[in-house]
C-alpha cells in the first residue's frame, strides 16, 4: 500500500477508538466518577506510558527549546479541547454538541488550504458534503437542546482541534510521531490537571469499576488513537485527515447498540453510509480522478 492509504488508515481506526470515549462518558456518568478525575487520570496515566515507550523504544533525539514548547502549547490547545467539550455535555444534548464539533473538518480543510498549502479538491468538496450530512443524520436523531454556554464551548473545542490537527500535520513533517505525541501530552495534562484542580474534582476512584474506566479510556479511548492518529497525520493532509475522522461517530452508535441496547433509525443508517461514503471520496483513486482545485491554482 502506498504512504496515502496507509496514513489514511491509521487516521480511520484512530477515529474508531476514539469513538469509544463516548461511552466511557456515559458509564463515568452511571457510576458517578467525577469528569475532573477522570480526565486527569486518563492524560496522567497516557502521558507516563507515552515517555516510558519513547524512552525504551523511541528515538534519542532533543528538541530544541523553541520546539518543545511549541508541542506543549499544542497539547495545551488539545487540553482545553477535551475540558471545553465534555464540559459542553452539560449543557447540550450528546446529538447536538457532536454535530457542532464535527463542523471542524470544513474548518481544517478551509484553512489548511490558507495557512498549509493543502488543495481543496474536487473530491475534498464532495467528502465534506457527504460527512457533514451524515453527521447530521446520525446524532440528529436524539433530543437537541441548545443552551448559548453550551454552543461557546463545543464551537471552542471544534476550533481547538483545527489548531491540534494542524500544527500536528506541520510537526510530524520532522519529528518522530511518538516523539510528537509524548511532549505535546505533557501540555494535555498540565491543562486537564489545572481544570480538576480549579474545579475541585481532582481525585480517585473509589471502586475497581472505576478504575478499570480509567485503564480503559487510558489505553482505547487515548494512548492507541492519538498514535495512529500522528501516525497517519505525517502521512497525509490534515484537510483529508479530518474528513476521515469524521467516521468516529460510527463507532459510538455501534457501541451504543450493543453495550446499552441503542436502536438503529432510518436516518443513522443513512448517515453511516453518507459518512463511510464522504471517508471512501478521500482515498487516493478518488482523489486522482477528482484532481481539480477550487478555487483553481496557478
Amino acid at each position: 500500500m502506498n504512504r496515502r492509504t496507509v496514513g489514511i488508515g491509521f487516521v480511520f481506526l484512530a477515529a474508531a477508538l476514539f469513538g469509544t470515549l463516548g461511552i466511557f462518558g456515559r458509564v463515568a456518568a452511571e457510576i458517578d466518577l467525577p469528569m475532573g478525575t477522570l480526565l486527569s487520570l486518563r492524560f496522567v496515566a497516557a502521558t507516563v506510558a507515552l515517555w516510558l515507550v519513547l524512552w525504551l523504544y523511541g528515538p534519542r533525539r532533543r528538541l530544541e527549546k523553541q520546539t518543545v514548547a511549541i508541542e506543549v502549547g499544542l497539547g495545551c490547545v488539545y487540553g482545553v479541547m477535551s475540558v471545553a467539550y465534555f464540559e459542553s455535555l452539560t449543557w447540550l444534548s450528546a446529538g447536538i454538541a457532536a454535530l457542532l464539533l464535527f463542523t471542524y473538518p470544513v474548518q481544517v480543510t478551509v484553512a489548511s488550504a490558507l495557512a498549509l498549502d493543502e488543495p481543496i479538491t474536487l473530491a475534498k468538496l464532495a467528502a465534506l458534503i457527504a460527512v457533514v450530512s451524515g453527521v447530521a443524520l446520525v446524532v440528529g436523531g436524539g433530543e437537541l437542546t441548545l443552551a448559548v454556554s453550551g454552543v461557546i464551548l463545543v464551537g471552542l473545542a471544534s476550533v481547538c482541534y483545527t489548531v491540534y490537527a494542524m500544527g500536528t500535520r506541520v510537526m510530524t513533517a520532522d519529528i518522530d510521531p511518538l516523539t510528537h505525541v509524548a511532549y505535546t501530552f505533557l501540555g494535555v495534562t498540565a491543562t486537564v490537571g489545572g481544570y480538576g484542580a480549579a474545579t475541585g474534582t481532582l481525585g480517585t476512584p473509589a471502586t475497581t469499576d472505576g478504575w478499570l474506566l480509567v485503564v480503559g479510556l487510558t489505553v482505547l479511548g487515548t494512548l492507541i488513537p492519538i498514535m495512529l492518529f500522528a501516525e497517519g497525520l505525517s502521512r497525509i493532509e490534515a484537510s483529508t485527515a479530518s474528513i476521515v475522522s469524521t467516521s468516529e461517530p460510527l463507532t459510538t452508535v455501534a457501541l451504543g447498540v450493543m453495550l446499552l441496547g441503542e436502536t438503529v433509525t432510518l436516518s443513522i443508517a443513512v448517515g453511516a453510509l453518507l459518512i463511510l461514503s464522504g471517508v471512501g471520496l478521500t482515498s487516493p483513486a478518488i482523489e486522482r480522478l477528482g484532481h481539480h482545485e477550487w478555487p483553481p491554482y496557478s
